[in-house]
């Protein structure tokens, strides 16, 4: 299982927030996917789009649909092996 964080800031907080969201709706289409949040703190302008995979190649098919979207070329995404989970 793999989990993926991205982070978007910037002066535009609207315009990043259209443009995940944009980005998420083909998510449900894709095999091996699991989860996703889309999250705005409080005190900040940052936006967080939390998911989890199966496996890499399942986030990367996912990432190939996002093609030009301008909020995630700026954002590296961070992946990180999920070790353990309960819920």
């Amino acid at each position: 299982m793999l989990t993926v964080i991205h982070t978007f800031n910037g002066p535009d907080a609207d315009r990043i927030l259209g443009d995940v969201r944009t980005g998420i709706q083909s998510v449900e289409d894709i095999d091996g996917f699991k989860f996703a949040s889309v999250n705005k703190q409080s005190n900040t302008k940052d936006i967080m789009l939390f998911s989890k995979w199966e496996t890499r190649s399942a986030y990367e098919r996912w990432a190939d649909t996002v093609g030009e979207n301008n909020a995630f070329k700026q954002a590296t995404p961070q992946m990180f092996e999920v070790l353990e989970e309960k819920y």
